[in-house]
């Protein structure tokens, strides 16, 4: 085996352990699993309004650096966004894998997770270089919400 195969090897064994880590992160710990978080929760002061009840974001679950870093990877999540589709309890957003890894996917459910510990997350990696799926699901009037926070049409 020449460098070039062992380099090969080890760079399909990392993207399978990041696709591993994703399913674990996202289904091993569900969101609905930290709902009692021990910061307390802030109701979310951005565009969130008083005809949103239930639906608060624990504006000190991240500390500086993470919600920076957070705001980069929404940054790439939303250029890398090739199609929404609603569900009946949220929202699906397929995006190029060019544009996003399944790391920086992984990445950002674990930190909005904490601070948003509403939503229901999962990520879909579909076969052959296909496009990643994120799903977004939550409680009834979580696709309002969505659709104003994220700016749905």
């Amino acid at each position: 085996m020449n460098a070039h195969q062992v380099q090969l090897n080890w760079l399909s064994s990392a993207s399978l352990f990041a696709a591993i880590f994703a399913v674990v992160v996202v289904n091993g710990i569900s969101a609905r699993s930290h709902l009692q978080s021990t910061a307390p929760a802030v109701k979310l002061e951005s565009k969130a309004t008083a005809d949103q009840p239930g639906f608060y974001c624990n504006l000190k679950a991240l500390t500086p650096a993470e919600r920076e870093r957070l705001h980069q990877l929404v940054g790439k999540l939303k250029s890398a966004g090739m199609e929404t589709k609603e569900l009946t309890d949220g929202y699906a957003f397929r995006l190029q894998t060019k544009q996003v890894s399944i790391g920086e996917l992984a990445e950002y459910v674990s930190s909005e997770r904490k601070c948003c510990p509403f939503f229901d997350f999962e990520i879909e990696v579909q076969r052959d270089g296909g496009p990643l799926w994120l799903r977004l699901r939550g409680k009834e009037g979580v696709k309002e919400f969505m659709r104003h926070e994220f700016e749905i049409q």
